[in-house]
């Protein structure tokens, strides 16, 4: 229990300046695995954990994400109307030599790139979006008559930030959703899906409150305006910005190794979910950046767990954001979870802890009968338990 414990209560104490306990768990924790992987680590490897929100309320969500910035070794909020990757400009000192500028994404360099609401953009802007979260690498065109050399040059950087965007799920300008849409699936608003694909990481946030969500943010906001020394929820730790951004940093300084346990599960998933998908009427196909996020969201809830070896624990949260993630963007699959598989319950108490525990143990077996039941070869690495 203990390896799920902590990272539930840093995410559920997290940026009660903006939003209550209780409020938008899944995305505050997302978050926080975003910050602690986004650095580089002892190969000089960047591990990217990019992050796209589905909402409809987008101004609170904006300001989360906004104080989330502020955690982050190297934060940049990029403005719709700026430039995202590189430009050129003549040296003004009349060499006739090309001065390349970096944009967001490059100022962004070992922490977050915030783009906001993709909404604000144009179509040409998104597509140039998805090229770089594809390929990971911006390149800059240099014509050679223009400034003085014989030849061309064209000139690739690497992008090692990780992203933050929102879409209003409610913006029917272009939706990106089918006609006949597939149980599970979310609307995203003006994003298209394979904009979508690229991010990796999709999180809905829902109203778990119910009907009481706008009332409780209403509250919240009222009574940080007018009493803001004043301790709101008894269930919460008092917990700083400074103690949060110190949390931060040491976990991003922790170098993590994957157990066997975790690697099984993590790869038993996978394979598994590769061939239910493929088989499904769209033909959703499970790419190798699929994998790559499922060890980055694992290894990242290990650093926030203060720990050096990822868990099954670890692999399990990794595979709920995962499941969730996919079945947002293609449907349900055979793997079934609820659609805020993290966080199923509230943690206003001890006994609100203990219940999301059992809950995650017995997704933990539904996940583990999965792999046994789907992925080729399971039962020479996975213990039916």
């Amino acid at each position: 229990m203990g390896a799920r414990v902590f990272s539930a209560i840093v995410a559920h104490c997290f940026g009660l300046d903006v939003a209550p306990p209780g409020l938008y768990n899944t995305l505050k924790l997302g978050l926080l695995l975003s910050l602690v992987q986004s650095r580089t680590d002892a190969k000089d490897q960047f591990h990217s954990l990019d992050l796209l929100v589905l909402t409809t309320d987008t101004l609170i969500l904006d300001r989360l994400m906004t104080y989330s910035l502020s955690l982050a070794h190297r934060g940049v909020r990029h403005q719709a109307s700026g430039e995202m990757f590189a430009c050129l400009s003549r040296d003004e000192h009349g060499s006739g030599t090309a001065n390349i500028h970096g944009g967001s994404a490059l100022l962004a360099t070992g922490g977050i790139c915030m783009l906001g609401d993709l909404g604000c953009y144009k179509r040409d802007r998104l597509d140039a979006i998805q090229t770089v979260l594809e390929s990971r690498t911006v390149s800059v065109f240099i014509p050679g008559k223009k400034y003085g050399e014989d030849a061309d040059q064209q000139l690739s950087f690497p992008v090692q930030c990780n992203f933050w965007a929102l879409t209003d799920s409610t913006d029917s300008r272009r939706s990106s959703k089918a006609d006949c849409p597939v149980l599970g699936t979310a609307e995203m608003g003006p994003v298209p899906l394979q904009m979508a694909e690229v991010f990796g990481l999709v999180i809905q946030c829902r109203d778990i409150v119910g009907d009481q969500t706008l009332l409780t943010q209403t509250v919240h906001t009222l009574q940080q305006a007018v009493q803001p020394d004043k301790p709101l929820y008894a269930s919460c730790m008092k917990t700083s910005t400074q103690d949060y951004q110190e949390l931060v940093a040491h976990a991003q300084s922790l170098q993590v190794e994957l157990s066997p346990e975790a690697e099984m599960i993590l790869h038993g998933y996978y394979m598994a979910s590769r061939r239910v998908r493929s088989h499904q009427s769209q033909g959703v196909k499970m790419s190798v950046a699929s994998i790559k996020l499922l060890v980055s969201l694992a290894e990242a809830h290990c650093k926030l767990s203060l720990r050096t070896k990822v868990l099954q624990e670890d692999a399990m949260i990794a595979v709920l954001f995962c499941e969730n993630s996919v079945t947002l963007k293609h449907g349900t699959s055979a793997l079934v979870i609820p659609p805020d598989a993290v966080f199923p319950c509230d943690l206003c108490d001890v006994d609100g802890l203990q219940k999301r525990d059992v809950i995650l143990e017995e997704l933990h077996q539904n996940i583990l009968r999965f792999i046994y039941t789907y992925a080729p070869g399971a039962d020479t690495y996975i213990t039916e338990e």
